[in-house]
């Protein structure tokens, strides 16, 4: 049964934990199809792209292709005052033919703006806390059929981040990759053996080989492990860029840290996104982030945190050659413009409609 029974018009979902978050939406949409009996139109809006009023447009608008919208504004947390005094006057009398999903990795918003709505209508995704995360995989792969021990279970939350979303995907992988390496064994537990044997065999490349090519190795690396990720046809933009930025977010916090005097180590151990702790254990990924912040000055991380937002956009849009081309302008602004905008115009808009 759909968590959502009754469709309100405006939601805030917010914090840093993606994979629950994602679920949410999905429910909300599942719940709209149900009650309007009609698949309902989807459209993505970010901070940037919205200066003009684009969103209100396809909020007051009834649309020709369905009798309901479902209108999500992502990465709310960059709102400008304009876009934010647009919210607060739209949401006083919002349309009764849409649903509006305020979306945000970070755990609150501008007063003024969240004080629109009842409490109810606010949900926050928090990560899960660190005493959770072992019996969580464990818990998930019994249900799934197997066993894990607990080197595994370590070794696993090292190479994944934390938000369930990544978590479920890479353990249903392992899950496809073990019963094709132990097919006669009816009852698998698995070890930390079995976990490096999948990274070798099914991860050789990944968005973190990509952001430690960006950070210490050329340009043609880099552009080596993107064609060798696009290739595969298990890469998307969409988790591609979010890992990125999530590095990337890192990056910045160690090196404002850095900048504040803090030691290598002890910056290490302190780093937070979204204010929530992050800290860096393996020695590679330490050596790793300390060159990064010798070649990216931390102007250059902020240009480079911006265009992942534009890139985002931008890929979402397109698919095939056009985004492959995206994908290899975004690795060059980056590692040869240090995150600067090409002078260029950008490629056009070519889909309004979110596709999920």
């Amino acid at each position: 049964m759909d968590r959502v029974t009754v469709i309100h018009r405006v939601y805030f979902l917010l914090g840093p934990e993606l994979g629950d978050k994602g679920q949410r939406i999905k429910d909300i949409r599942n719940s709209i199809r149900a009650q309007y009996d009609c698949e309902p139109e989807l459209y993505r809006f970010y901070p940037f792209e919205t200066d003009n009023g684009e969103i209100f447009t396809v909020l007051q608008n009834d649309s020709l292709f369905s009798d309901y919208r479902l209108v999500i504004l992502s990465q709310a947390e960059n709102l400008s005052t304009q876009l934010m005094h647009g919210l607060v006057d739209y949401i006083k009398r919002p349309n009764d033919t849409a649903t509006l999903l305020i979306v945000s990795n970070e755990t609150s918003l501008p007063a003024k703006l969240m004080n629109t709505v009842p409490k109810d209508h606010i949900e926050i995704f928090w990560e899960m806390f660190e005493n959770r995360k072992s019996q969580w995989v464990r818990d998930y792969f019994r249900r799934s059929g197997f066993n894990i021990d607990e080197d595994a279970i370590q070794l696993l939350l090292e190479l994944v981040e934390n938000n369930t979303q990544e978590l479920r995907n890479i353990s249903n992988q392992i899950f496809q990759f073990t019963k094709i390496e132990h097919p006669d064994e009816r009852t698998i537990t698995i070890n930390e053996q079995d976990i490096e044997t999948y990274v070798h065999h099914t991860r050789q490349e990944s968005p973190f080989s990509l952001f430690e090519a960006m950070s210490v190795d050329s340009f043609d690396r880099a552009l080596s492990i993107l064609h060798a990720l696009l290739g595969s046809g298990e890469t998307d933009s969409v988790p591609l860029l979010a890992l990125l930025l999530w590095q990337f977010r890192r990056l910045q916090s160690y090196s404002l840290l850095i900048a504040h005097g803090e030691s290598h180590e002890e910056a290490c151990r302190s780093i937070k996104i979204a204010g929530k702790s992050s800290p860096i254990r393996r020695k590679k990924d330490q050596q790793i982030v300390e060159r990064a912040s010798q070649r990216y000055p931390l102007e250059s991380i902020g240009h480079i945190i911006a265009r992942i937002g534009e890139y985002d956009k931008q890929t979402r849009e397109t698919s095939g050659d056009l985004q492959r081309l995206l994908l290899e302008q975004f690795v060059y602004v980056c590692m040869i413009r240090k995150g600067k905008p090409l002078q260029t115009p950008s490629f056009p808009s070519l889909l309004k409609v979110a596709r999920f």
